[in-house]
């Protein structure tokens, strides 16, 4: 019997239920160093002494790295999505099934939602000496989740997240693509960590580069609980349809570009490279 139940355990880790850990928990990660970046930007750049934390450079160096590590810790498991624009994306192209689609999203919001509470209680002091008996979701909303500059109306905004997130999809398509003189060595997570920081520096600043639903969504959810609902607002349905929009696109773009250029050259993979998902990884030696 206990034979039994220890492999009824194993194929349940082995299959669907064990890819939404690694999904939940690479998107846990991610979350947890990109707002915890955030925090140090936002709650302590006002004290004084702090140059560095002043810095845009901050933001997008930490989220490059925070979705870097993500990809690290669930790559080899689930491919490493972290993201619903990037599951639906890779469904849509046939590249992901259609069955693991919703799993893999309810994985990753749970994720972001949960490392929003954490960093919340770890952050605590600072969140009230900022918010100094305001709502919290005015006063440090921005710490948690997107919103756009006051001057960047709503068809700017959702463009800059639509084209934002059809870089980073069709960058990581072109990125993972082994016939496309793919990464090598386990190194495609930093170099899509080093997309992330281009996307940031580019596209950045209209409206604080969501370009991943649960990116935004989850932590808003965490402050809308304790903010009476302050944190869903007028504004949040935007970083939820552009990205999803914008990764199809940007698929299908580089699906329907480069993708069939490398097709009608028959170009075949890079030396030994196996491509799973998003991971590139040389085979092992044995």
């Amino acid at each position: 019997m206990a034979k039994q139940m220890t492999i009824g355990r194993s194929s349940a880790l082995s299959g669907t239920f064990g890819e939404m850990i690694a999904e939940f928990m690479g998107t846990m990660i991610l979350l947890l160093f990109g707002d915890g970046c955030v925090a140090t930007f936002a709650l302590f750049n006002n004290l004084g002494g702090q140059p560095f934390a002043n810095e845009w450079i901050v933001i997008i160096l930490g989220w490059g790295l925070a979705v870097m590590l993500g990809i690290y810790v669930a790559g080899a498991i689930s491919g490493a999505h972290l993201n619903p624009a990037v599951t639906l994306a890779l469904a849509v192209r046939g590249k992901h099934p259609w069955r693991k689609v919703l799993p893999y999203c309810l994985a990753q919001l749970l994720g972001a939602f949960v490392a929003a509470a954490i960093l919340y209680f770890v952050y605590q002091g600072a969140i009230m000496n900022a918010a100094g008996g305001k709502n919290i979701a005015d006063a440090v909303g921005g710490v948690f989740y997107t919103s756009p500059k006051p001057f960047v109306g709503t068809f700017g905004a959702f463009c800059d997240e639509f084209v934002g997130t059809a870089l980073l999809v069709g960058l990581i398509f072109a990125i993972t693509d082994g016939r496309n003189q793919p990464v090598q060595g386990n190194l495609n997570p930093l170099i899509i960590g080093f997309l992330i920081v281009a996307i940031g520096a580019s596209f950045g600043l209209n409206t604080g580069y969501a370009i991943n639903p649960v990116r935004d969504f989850g932590p808003r959810l965490w402050i809308a609980i304790v903010s009476n609902g302050a944190s869903l607002n007028s504004y949040t349905w935007i970083p939820i349809v552009a990205p999803l929009l914008g990764g199809v696109v940007g698929a299908f773009i580089y699906d329907f570009t480069i993708g069939k250029v490398i097709i009608a050259r028959g170009l075949d993979k890079s030396g030994d490279a196996v491509t799973t998902g998003e991971a590139v990884r040389e085979p092992v030696s044995r």
